[in-house]
């Protein structure tokens, strides 16, 4: 993403956005971890990039589209889980990078029974 300034220019990587929301998604106490499908593990090891799974920037004229796929710890509401996120991403990287949210569309690809002891 590329911010123009009376200075200069700001370009921040999609990798950087994309770690952001892997540390924000992995601090989310109610979500047990980010899920990837088959068809993007197998194009990211082809690609050799090394984006977060589960994680894909889009860029929409000045702005980014985030879609993050999760899997949710058993007994949450998962819309209420799925909100909280939207809003810590949006809040967060706009924040640390003033780069403009478009959307942060959340796809819960799973649910876990295993328990959350690990981000207590």
């Amino acid at each position: 993403m590329m911010i123009q300034q009376t200075l200069g220019q700001i370009q921040i990587s999609d990798e950087v956005i994309s770690k952001m929301v892997g540390k924000i998604t992995g601090a989310t106490r109610e979500i047990s971890s980010m899920s990837a499908g088959l068809v993007e593990s197998i194009s990211k090891i082809w690609s050799g990039r090394s984006q977060q799974n589960g994680i894909v920037i889009r860029r929409v004229d000045n702005s980014v589209e985030i879609n993050v796929k999760i899997i949710v710890h058993y007994g949450n509401k998962v819309h209420e889980v799925c909100r909280e996120l939207q809003q810590k991403v949006i809040d967060q990287v706009e924040h640390l990078t003033g780069v403009s949210i478009q959307a942060v569309n959340v796809f819960v690809d799973g649910i876990t029974s295993e328990p959350n002891y690990a981000k207590a």
